[in-house]
């Protein structure tokens, strides 16, 4: 076994997911430098999670937001954003667990919310699904579900129809993209119930807000929001 392992190393050595030099043989996905790039996302708004400056937070004052709190992992940093462009586009699908493991050491270190009654990924339309092969929430719920213990319910929320991608959208153009877009799935009871739901990038929170609507007009009590990075 070992000698596979040294065979497999010379000719597929281990690369870094943040810059794509070879790992040192105590290495493991991130190089020292990658790791060390990298830190919790620290002095943010209570509520949205934004960075606070000295004169507060700027993103609350000027948008009306329907979850109780949303928190992201990391800032959307050379290396996070890396990870993530590697495990939506290019089927990495293994970083889930790397990004579900970091999210289990930031509720340990933070515990950031209440008492969790379900955990849900943001929703893809079917077609973008199927285009993609899977559904990057949907792996990293899964996740981080496993690891909290938490339960796991991915088809509370359908959209109901496609939106064109965010990427290029400003603030305006998301929120009217995805107004009106998902629906509850009518065989889960949530009232009263505590969600979390999880999606990768925080950029202006359209998506989730829009989702976190729906929720709270079906009385569940409080709608949490956990992104793996946050852009800025």
């Amino acid at each position: 076994m070992n000698i596979l392992k040294t065979f497999i190393g010379l000719f597929l050595p281990k690369i870094c997911l943040g810059c794509d030099k070879q790992l040192l043989k105590n290495e493991n996905f991130l190089c020292s430098n990658c790791t060390n790039s990298i830190t919790f996302l620290e002095n943010i708004c209570p509520i949205c999670g934004a960075p606070e400056t000295e004169h507060g937070c700027k993103v609350c004052g000027n948008h009306k937001f329907f979850f109780d709190k949303a928190r992201s992992v990391f800032i959307f940093s050379t290396t996070i954003q890396k990870m993530i462009h590697e495990f939506k586009y290019n089927e990495m699908t293994r970083i889930a667990k790397i990004f579900g493991k970091l999210s289990q050491e930031y509720f340990e270190k933070y515990q950031p919310f209440d008492y969790i009654d379900y955990i849900i990924p943001v929703p893809l339309h079917r077609v973008r699904k199927r285009s993609r092969g899977f559904n990057q929430a949907e792996l990293l719920a899964r996740e981080i579900s496993k690891r909290m213990n938490w339960e796991y319910l991915p088809n509370l929320i359908k959209r109901k129809r496609f939106t064109e991608t965010q990427t290029k959208l400003n603030r305006e153009q998301r929120k009217e993209n995805v107004s009106f877009a998902f629906k509850i799935n009518p065989e889960y009871s949530i009232k009263g119930k505590n969600i979390l739901l999880v999606d990768d990038v925080f950029t202006t929170g359209s998506t989730t807000n829009s989702i976190a609507a729906v929720l709270k007009g079906e009385q569940v009590n409080k709608v949490y929001v956990l992104t793996i990075a946050r852009a800025l």
